[in-house]
């Protein structure tokens, strides 16, 4: 079933902060997802714990957040993307990621193989 792209919007957002939740232990202060083209773009603010806002505060412990952060979405890749796959009905081709230590924000994009189907929102013409 094709839905509005705001639905699908929403649903990554509330997939991602479970995710989030069962495998960091807490989720985002924020949780934005986009739908561009053959794209789906999260960001995410208020992601650091209180441990990593500690940690931040050297170049080395910076360098191990960046670390973990990066490991924890390799590792769980094939569930990202069967999450997104679910939602958007796309194969993923390309996942990325990267948190800002300084901002304590994570941008991940899932890089997918073709446009997401969506229907038009209520109210709003399809260009």
């Amino acid at each position: 079933m094709t839905k509005t792209k705001g639905q699908i919007e929403a649903e990554i957002s509330q997939a991602i902060l479970k995710f989030e939740k069962e495998h960091i232990g807490r989720g985002p202060e924020e949780i934005r997802t986009f739908v561009v083209s053959d794209m789906i773009v999260v960001r995410e603010r208020g992601v650091l714990t209180p441990a990593e806002i500690h940690l931040a505060t050297t170049s080395e412990g910076k360098e191990l957040i960046k670390q973990f952060r990066a490991c924890l979405v390799e590792n769980s890749r094939m569930l990202l993307s069967s999450m997104v796959r679910g939602i958007t009905g796309r194969e993923i081709v390309a996942l990325h990621s990267d948190v800002c230590t300084s901002s304590g924000q994570r941008v991940l994009v899932f890089c997918l193989d073709g446009d997401v189907e969506v229907l038009p929102e209520r109210g709003k013409k399809q260009l």
